[in-house]
């Protein structure tokens, strides 16, 4: 694999779908260098709403959890950062991605991130597989998947996998579809108070 290139292995824990009617629960992003994993970060978070039952059941993240755990805004600022110039990588990408864009454009703050799937590096890394489900892989691969349903235990089995890939030959793949990715910090952004001014000041 090309040097010089970050990923940061994203997952999302919310109260459903989509993203416009709930809200996140947990995130839990890896850090990558492309050969191993340099940090993690992991935190619960208010969604300013009730978890449905099923959901909490589901993911053991309950009210009384999040109710003490930082609303998205209070901790938009340094995930902001922590993903700056990096890869966003997902198991299905395309939930993880817009849910924590919506998320982050709540706040004042027009996220965008070039990105790649695992579900989808899978399928051409290791085209016999039956199914490309984090269960079933991690299955397959034999990787002990702990807190199942939990942002942490999910980004770190899906860090395993984008391990797997890249020493199954899927470096070269990788390297095919982020040639055209020019790495570059996301854009600034002011801080809250300072948009409100610049809004307030075109308004007059």
């Amino acid at each position: 694999m090309a040097e010089n290139k970050r990923f940061a292995i994203v997952d999302l824990e919310t109260t459903g779908s989509p993203a416009s009617s709930n809200g996140i629960t947990e995130i839990a992003i890896v850090l990558h260098d492309g050969k191993k994993i340099e940090g993690k970060y992991e935190t619960l978070v208010n969604p300013g709403m009730p978890i449905p039952p099923y959901v909490a059941h589901l993911t053991n993240i309950s009210n009384e959890m999040v109710s003490t755990a930082p609303a998205f805004g209070d901790v938009a600022d340094e995930i902001y950062k922590i993903l700056d110039g990096r890869v966003f990588v997902a198991h299905n990408v395309n939930f993880d991605y817009p849910f924590l864009q919506h998320f982050f454009m709540k706040q004042g703050i027009n996220f965008q991130a070039h990105k790649l799937c695992t579900l989808k590096l899978t399928r051409k890394a290791f085209p016999s597989f039956e199914r490309y489900g984090l269960d079933y892989l991690c299955k397959t691969m034999e990787i002990d998947l702990v807190n199942r349903h939990r942002a942490g235990g999910d980004a770190h089995a899906t860090a395993i996998i984008f391990d797997r890939i890249i020493n199954n030959g899927g470096g070269k793949l990788i390297d095919a579809l982020t040639e055209r990715f020019v790495p570059k910090p996301l854009p600034v952004h002011q801080p809250f108070h300072q948009r409100q001014l610049i809004l307030k000041n075109k308004k007059a």
